[in-house]
């Protein structure tokens, strides 16, 4: 249990790293904003327009993470068959590079967010 409070409080403390891979550094964190809770994330490069990744709703997640992802090429969900099936699936997999930004619930959900040099794309790799 105290395990779980503490990987809680952690997902809300900024993540520092490289996420847009531009050689500055780069804030990521859950903020409360207005009615809802949002991962942003501050670009080293351009400070003053924080992009924001992720819509996590209107009541606080349970256990939220953030964390700098691993190198490596992921299937996506939608290419497992996850999520709606109206959806077509753009892509089946991704290659990740090491720092880039991955977040989620914990043990239930996990995105990436792949910088294509003007926005954030996020990619989810398991629903």
């Amino acid at each position: 249990m105290i395990a779980l409070l503490l990987a809680a409080a952690a997902a809300f403390t900024p993540l520092k790293g490289d996420f847009d891979h531009d050689g500055r550094p780069d804030t990521a964190r859950i903020v409360h904003a207005g009615d809802r809770y949002v991962l942003r994330v501050i670009r080293g490069a351009d400070p003053r327009k924080p992009a924001t990744v992720w819509d996590l709703g209107r009541s606080k997640p349970p256990y939220p993470f953030v964390a700098a992802a691993r190198a490596g090429r992921f299937q996506t969900a939608c290419s497992k068959g996850l999520g709606r099936d109206a959806t077509p699936c753009p892509r089946s997999w991704v290659t990740v590079k090491a720092g880039d930004l991955t977040f989620g619930n914990a043990e239930t959900t996990e995105a990436v967010a792949l910088w294509n040099g003007r926005r954030f794309d996020v990619e989810w790799l398991s629903d």
